[in-house]
């Protein structure tokens, strides 16, 4: 794929809604990353779930990749009000999750709250087999309606209704592990049906600017704010 980092990353992401940061993390590092997260799979994660909150609550290596210099400085051009790590999900693609994540936007998960960003970061190199993430260039800049639904694995309720983008709009991210993709909570994504046979691990970090903490907030214990504004 043509990543978009071509441009300075603000203005990727006010373009585009998303920006791509190849090499964010090493090959070891998602080795090492993709083991624990078997681990805490298999101690907290309800049996056959796909995704799975929290890693930075109960795992010092993912509390540690969180808040690592990288993502500060990473996202410090995209977040000029300082940086507020909110939460962090495990995105696991068993063999036999062949399905694909349907279109949908963040926001609508977290309404009347302060805008978001995420991080997503493959542990294994994703492709357009395996289940990788799928977004809708400039699709940011308009409302979409969400509507109710239901994956087999229970973990997406709403996908998105009004759809009409046509097939070259969208941008399918075949990357390598360790890549970083950053893109904003009203940015329309997905992601392609798994049919590799294979397991594929992915981390997504959510981000906000600081300030008072909204009810919202406090179903996630591990916030932290990382660069304090100004």
């Amino acid at each position: 794929m043509k990543t978009n980092t071509t441009l300075d990353p603000a203005a990727c992401f006010e373009r585009d809604g998303f920006f791509i940061m190849p090499d964010l993390i090493t090959a070891p590092e998602c080795d090492q990353l993709k083991g624990e997260a078997r681990k805490v799979l298999d101690e907290h994660a309800k049996p056959g779930a796909s995704v799975h909150l929290h890693m930075a609550h109960v795992s010092k290596l993912f509390r540690a990749l969180a808040e690592d210099q990288r993502m500060v400085n990473l996202l410090r051009p995209l977040m000029p009000d300082g940086i507020m790590f909110l939460s962090d999900k495990i995105v696991y693609k068993a063999p036999d999750k062949t399905f694909p994540t349907p279109w949908h936007v963040d926001f609508y998960y977290w309404r009347d709250t302060r805008p978001k960003l995420s991080v997503w970061i493959p542990l294994d190199d994703a492709t357009a087999k395996n289940g990788t993430l799928t977004v809708v260039p400039g699709s940011h800049k308009r409302d979409w309606r969400m509507v109710k639904m239901g994956l087999p694995s229970g973990d997406f309720q709403y996908e998105i209704s009004d759809s009409n983008w046509q097939e070259g709009d969208v941008v399918t991210c075949a990357i390598k592990r360790g890549t970083a993709i950053v893109f904003s909570d009203r940015l329309v994504h997905g992601s392609t049906p798994n049919t590799a046979a294979k397991d594929r691990y992915a981390i997504i970090g959510t981000y906000q600017a600081p300030g008072e903490d909204e009810e919202f907030d406090l179903n996630f214990p591990a916030r932290k704010v990382i660069w304090p504004t100004g």
